[in-house]
């Protein structure tokens, strides 16, 4: 049965891949080992929008063209659109990456404002090209990571799943070559510093969201309208992730997704 699946799920990307994103053949040698570049342009049409991201092809389904399939093609976070009542829109972006879902969503409803975290050095070249690429330069690419609480650490790029770098996976006594220095930002302390209301919250931050919730003041949350996440398991083993809706609910959400496990998806508004 587990290879049917897995079967299934490789005729459905190829699928997917064929049907919407140019040079597709080219893109299934990436995924196969055949021709190795460290990035590839990826053109990507879905119905009347286009899309042009630059990005890092490997061979492993959880890398950056995943990303990019889910978020512009099987558009993951469209459980958001019926929820936005006013446009232009202003989002505070956790986890920014690529820059996929900045672009995604201003290409769906027009954004305002735009604030994207991305702290890991390649992926915030990757990200500042793409929003300018997509005509997103209103958004303001930010080189740090957000938590609970201020620090130094360092990290390194996951290869094989650059998406999945964490501020948690530190770099031990022999550092690999791509290991950085970064800052991690004290969420209230930013929001503090920077007025005005957002329509959408949106974090993919890979267990950083436990900690911003724990230690950010509740009534920095009531500035948001939406809230998206998806939900990484507790680093520090203190909740589980089935905790999640419920503390959420208690900011003053109210749930209209919530997948209930790890790597599941988190949709809340707040209602006016």
């Amino acid at each position: 049965m587990q290879t049917l699946r897995v079967k299934f799920d490789q005729l459905k990307s190829f699928f997917s891949i064929s049907k919407h994103f140019e040079n597709p053949f080219l893109i299934f040698f990436f995924r196969l080992g055949l021709a190795r570049v460290p990035y590839f342009f990826y053109r990507i049409r879905n119905g009347p929008h286009f899309f042009e991201m630059m990005a890092r092809p490997t061979t492993t389904s959880m890398a950056d063209l995943f990303v990019l399939r889910e978020i512009f093609i099987f558009e993951t976070y469209k459980d958001i659109l019926p929820l936005l009542n006013k446009k232009p829109v202003r989002i505070l972006d956790i986890g920014a990456n690529l820059g996929s879902f900045t672009i995604w969503l201003n290409k769906k409803v027009g954004l305002s404002e735009a604030f994207c975290f991305e702290p890991e050095p390649d992926s915030f070249r990757l990200l500042s090209f793409n929003l300018s690429k997509n005509g997103c330069d209103f958004a303001k690419a930010i080189p740090y990571a957000a938590g609970g609480h201020e620090r130094m650490i360092e990290i390194s790029l996951k290869q094989d799943s650059p998406g999945g770098t964490s501020i948690y996976d530190t770099a031990g006594p022999s550092k690999p070559e791509n290991t950085h220095a970064i800052k991690v930002v004290r969420l209230e302390d930013w929001l503090q510093q920077t007025p005005g209301d957002f329509d959408v919250f949106k974090m993919d931050c890979e267990g950083a969201e436990w900690e911003i919730l724990t230690q950010t003041d509740p009534k920095q949350f009531a500035r948001f309208r939406i809230f998206v996440a998806e939900v990484h398991a507790d680093p520090d083993n203190i909740f589980s992730v089935s905790e999640f809706k419920n503390k959420i609910e208690a900011l003053g959400f109210r749930t209209i997704r919530w997948d209930e496990k790890a790597h599941g998806l988190y949709v809340g508004v707040r209602d006016v």
